[in-house]
């Protein structure tokens, strides 16, 4: 007669069994493949890969090591992700996803609602981003023309239903902002921003900066306008404008060095610079008034 302990073992080898082999057969190519389906719906030239896909519990799923990309700019690097569904919305045609991403030493916690229906399947989302280093970010470390320090905070709202591809809204913070400028602008290689707060739209291929306005010990000012993505990213076509005010340090330092006739020196530290920024990103056209 079999005892109850023998039934039981068996019943725990066969869990554990089965566990194994979902774990090793778990199919993360074709979990890879649906994500960038999913992605290329939205821009075309987006793209993801991680080193590893695997089950989770409580149920869902676990991606270590994913690289973002869009064409061959690698915007960012996630140490890990993790994804799992609400349980109760399974049965209903609007399927709810929890999601949580460590990034650039910080992290991004969100939900999404996901159908079947739609170009993209996404209907709707929204993220907190928190203590995310602006040095560490990939898009960021690939520009040469500055480097940018500082930690960047912010809520994203994502709504599927706008055609083509859906519209995305956010409103950001950056703190502690450092610009190193591989160039010296008027002789200016560093700039110190304490505190900078941006809200923007994005419909996959526009990008509007309703309003981008920053302050600190050397300047303060406010930016608005459009930039128009384009393959490669260096192509994008920019259309900003914006008054930037230089703080007493910076305006004694500009006098000395910013030739007669670019600005005003006499309106310089009391209405500041307004500027025009055209041109792509490669090779932006500055102007000055």
């Amino acid at each position: 007669m079999v005892s109850a302990k023998t039934i039981f073992a068996y019943i725990l080898y066969a869990l554990v069994a089965t566990a194994l082999f979902m774990i090793l057969l778990f199919p993360d190519q074709a979990v890879k493949a649906y994500v960038n389906s999913r992605l290329a719906a939205i821009d075309p030239l987006l793209s993801m890969d991680a080193a590893s896909v695997r089950p989770a519990l409580p149920p869902g799923l676990k991606m270590v090591g994913v690289d973002l990309h869009r064409d061959r700019l690698h915007l960012a690097h996630f140490e890990n992700a993790r994804m799992s569904p609400v349980i109760g919305s399974l049965l209903s045609e609007e399927k709810q996803i929890r999601f949580q991403a460590r990034l650039a030493e910080g992290n991004i916690t969100g939900r999404a609602v996901m159908a079947d229906a739609g170009p993209t399947g996404l209907l709707r989302a929204e993220a907190d981003l928190d203590r995310i280093r602006l040095d560490r970010l990939a898009a960021i470390q690939a520009i040469d023309r500055f480097g940018l320090s500082g930690t960047l905070k912010g809520h994203l709202t994502h709504d599927g239903g706008r055609p083509p591809v859906g519209m995305t809204n956010g409103k950001l913070n950056a703190a502690g902002l450092r610009i190193a400028l591989k160039t010296p602008f008027f002789g200016i290689t560093e700039l110190v921003v304490d505190q900078a707060d941006t809200e923007f739209s994005f419909n996959g291929r526009n990008l509007r900066i309703k309003s981008l306005s920053f302050g600190g010990p050397m300047v303060e000012g406010k930016i608005n306008g459009t930039i128009e993505l384009r393959a490669p990213f260096g192509k994008s076509r920019l259309n900003l404008s914006g008054n930037a005010k230089p703080q007493p340090e910076l305006f004694a330092r500009l006098q000395e060095t910013i030739p007669q006739g670019v600005v005003n020196p006499r309106t310089l530290g009391t209405r500041g610079i307004s500027f025009r920024l055209r041109g792509s990103v490669d090779t932006p056209n500055v102007s000055m008034r």
